[in-house]
């Protein structure tokens, strides 16, 4: 008997540290996966940004760029924003391996020439532990050269991504980097542009010169339809009736000042293995339908009995049967 005790209390340890507990619905929050938001307003679009504090090292000094076609109103947006959506669209689990889910302005006057070419720092700005610039040009050269005067760390790939940028009338250049002088903590920092755009576009592109390997997009789309872009997974797709609206207020209050009744939110993710496949900016598309979606994740499962004595207790059970039956035929 005492072999059997030895035995159930192993096969208790076991499983209770080897079972796979379903994700909390923020890992993209905290992984160096990008987090945007794009919200489709009648006149222009705003674009917000998840920067991630935990990767601070990767601001010091080194340019971090965003290209923009107008010129943007920039502000700092609630990150609470990206934890609510996160947790209200995460993927479904199955529970216990056997039941169901459960600052702008209008110019500094900083005009400064380098031959023929010009520029103008528009604003600049401290959000969170970031210094950010915001610049328009509309020659290459002279961007990198303005960061290169400026002590920025830039690749030397990068002037010909912003010629690319430049040669599509996207003139509007965002700079940030860490913050030297930073004396508060360091948080993930939400920052929210706001232009005008004749088209949706993510810029995409310009992560292939800073990212190191692979790398997973997670792009939530607020409109009044669903949206879609290519070679991306669908994650969650829902028009927000006044119920949900309504739960969505006590549960998620800053979502809840986001959004509205009959706002049609998308959750979509594309994963990248390399640089190389960040080609080209992502263009977003309506879907042709509005049919409503939400992920089912059955592929990540862990026993509820895993955390109690009522699994070595059954595997108990079943040993002694076993042992008195084999007992019972020696015996016959």
């Amino acid at each position: 008997m005492k072999k059997i005790l030895l035995l159930i209390i192993f096969i208790s340890l076991i499983w209770a540290d080897g079972g796979m507990m379903p994700p909390q619905g923020d890992y993209e929050i905290y992984s160096s996966d990008q987090v945007a938001i794009i919200k489709i307003l009648p006149d222009s679009e705003e674009l917000s940004i998840l920067v991630k504090a935990h990767y601070v090292n990767d601001y010091n000094g080194f340019a971090w760029v965003i290209p923009l076609p107008s010129q943007p109103q920039v502000s700092e947006v609630d990150v609470e924003l990206f934890t609510n959506l996160a947790h209200l669209t995460a993927p479904l689990y199955a529970e216990g391996g056997c039941s169901g889910p459960f600052s702008t302005g209008s110019g500094l006057g900083d005009n400064k020439e380098y031959g023929q070419d010009y520029y103008n720092v528009v604003s600049y700005d401290t959000i969170g532990f970031l210094g950010t610039v915001l610049i328009h040009t509309n020659i290459a050269t002279t961007l990198t050269t303005w960061l290169n005067d400026n002590n920025y760390v830039v690749i030397a790939s990068a002037e010909t991504m912003f010629e690319d940028y430049i040669d599509r009338n996207w003139n509007y250049f965002f700079v940030a980097r860490a913050d030297t002088t930073w004396q508060g903590s360091y948080e993930n920092v939400g920052i929210r542009f706001k232009f005008s755009s004749d088209t949706l576009i993510y810029p995409m592109k310009i992560s292939s010169i800073s990212s190191l390997g692979s790398n997973t997009l997670y792009l939530y789309v607020i409109g009044e339809h669903k949206m879609f872009f290519d070679d991306a997974e669908l994650e969650y797709a829902n028009t927000i009736s006044q119920k949900e609206l309504d739960s969505i207020e006590r549960e998620y209050p800053i979502l809840y000042e986001y959004i509205n009744e009959g706002n049609y939110i998308t959750k979509l993710k594309r994963e990248y293995a390399s640089p190389s496949e960040m080609s080209s900016d992502i263009s977003i598309y309506q879907s042709p339908d509005d049919t409503e979606y939400h992920k089912f994740q059955d592929e990540y499962w862990y026993s509820g009995l895993a955390n109690s004595m009522v699994l070595p207790l059954l595997i108990c059970v079943i040993l002694i049967a076993f042992s008195k039956l084999k007992r019972k035929k020696r015996l016959s």
